[in-house]
């Protein structure tokens, strides 16, 4: 891996506010890239409560040494992980932006024009919202805040919080003009499915969720996590895609699963691993694999002392980066072994002005032993790759207010975006990656 670090830009004003995007799958520029989508905070040091406000807005002059903050609205329906799922979408024909509210004590989905005016207001949440904008899906906010808080919205109640595999919860399609809301994946069937090797359904009696929807580039499937946490405290991912209308849904992998990222619309980019030392979800352990289970239990506290070594479970427990062909019983292929070896939010080049879509992958890594948190890009076509940055972080800032990278591209490939907490606090920063990728 070659070493090329390249000087970041602060692109948000250097102010009292802590300013951040979210999460990894979506462009934070506007098509015109002149705004920055972003949220703010006036504090970062804490979970936020149900009645917590962010502003919502957009970073104007942000390639200048005065950036501007443009407030449009404000959210009480966020998290540090995702923020209020703020993003761009084409609606109606126009280049709109939307994020999550609560209005009327419930949360919402707000389209507003590039003004801050609104276009409409949905009665229902968004996740994800395909390229096109002709299509939208949505989960279970209530039991994601239960389940896995850092990603959920605070103060909600979970309906079915009794039941650990609903058939009343999972994946929504989520009409972008009426609000309408249709459950077309229910986590009782994701739970029904058994996995090769497997002699029982997934999770049985443990409690289950979804979580990070994805669209392909066409917006003709989703891929999505099934998620629960084993009798032995170890987090078992699987990952399924469907297509829009919840009919075709296919398990692809099953073990751990981590950050992921359609490479086309065939294939995926995914850190996972079968774990085959920790055994089978359900299946009878081996007295070396509960060895196994009861040793990385017990070694937890000392992992997280050591910073998060990812590098570790690429070792030990071999989790890399794995290409997934969106097939049941598809081949998996290994992608850039022996050099990308730590879990990051894995992001593919849009090839926006001409450039070559595919071509270029943007990921990053959890903080070293020194609190850094290192950012690369990969040559697919090279099969070689850059580190771009190792950036500091406080030890402060972890666990459910950590402040990842969670880079993103901009829309020709030129740019890279990340929020920070190099300073202290929470900041967004660009990097002209254009001598690299070209």
């Amino acid at each position: 891996m070659r070493v090329n670090h390249l000087q970041p830009r602060l692109a948000s004003p250097r102010d009292d506010w802590h300013t951040w995007f979210g999460y990894y799958d979506t462009c934070p520029w506007s098509r015109d890239s002149l705004r920055l989508l972003a949220h703010r905070a006036r504090f970062c040091d804490r979970f936020p409560s149900p009645t917590d406000p962010c502003e919502i807005g957009f970073i104007e002059e942000w390639n200048t040494d005065a950036p501007r903050f443009v407030t449009l609205s404000e959210s009480t329906a966020w998290n540090w992980q995702q923020g209020a799922r703020l993003q761009w979408a084409m609606i109606d024909g126009a280049e709109r932006i939307v994020f999550n509210d609560r209005r009327g004590g419930r949360p919402s989905c707000v389209i507003l024009n590039p003004d801050g005016s609104e276009h409409r207001v949905l009665p229902e949440p968004v996740y994800a919202i395909s390229p096109d904008g002709a299509n939208a899906v949505t989960l279970d906010f209530a039991r994601l805040s239960r389940l896995r808080p850092e990603y959920g919205l605070p103060g909600l109640t979970d309906p079915h919080a009794d039941d650990p595999a609903p058939a009343g919860s999972g994946i929504d399609s989520l009409d972008l003009d009426s609000g309408e809301r249709r459950l077309i994946v229910d986590i009782a069937s994701l739970d029904a499915r058994v996995a090769p090797g497997e002699t029982a359904p997934s999770g049985g009696a443990l409690h289950q969720h979804v979580n990070h929807l994805m669209f392909n580039p066409s917006g003709t499937r989703f891929c999505f996590m099934h998620r629960f946490e084993r009798t032995d405290g170890i987090l078992h991912s699987r990952l399924f895609t469907s297509d829009i209308n919840g009919r075709d849904v296919r398990l692809l992998f099953e073990g751990m699963v981590s950050h992921y990222a359609w490479r086309d619309d065939e294939t995926i980019l995914a850190w996972a691993g079968r774990r085959s030392l920790l055994g089978g979800a359900t299946s009878t352990r081996s007295p070396a694999q509960s060895a196994m289970s009861l040793a990385r239990r017990t070694l937890k506290p000392v992992y997280y002392a050591l910073g998060k070594p990812r590098i570790l479970m690429n070792k030990i427990l071999k989790d890399s980066y794995l290409l997934i062909g969106d097939t049941e019983g598809a081949p998996v292929e290994a992608f850039a072994r022996g050099e990308l070896m730590t879990d990051g939010h894995c992001t593919f080049s849009p090839g926006g002005g001409g450039g070559d879509p595919g071509r270029w992958v943007l990921t990053d890594g959890y903080p070293d032993m020194k609190g850094r948190q290192p950012l690369f890009v990969w040559d697919t076509s090279e099969g070689a790759g850059v580190e771009i940055a190792r950036l500091e972080t406080p030890r402060s800032l972890d666990g459910d207010v950590r402040v990842d990278l969670h880079p993103r591209f901009s829309r020709d490939g030129g740019l890279v975006c990340v929020d920070s907490a190099m300073d202290g606090g929470r900041r967004m920063y660009v990097f002209d990656v254009s001598s690299i990728t070209g």
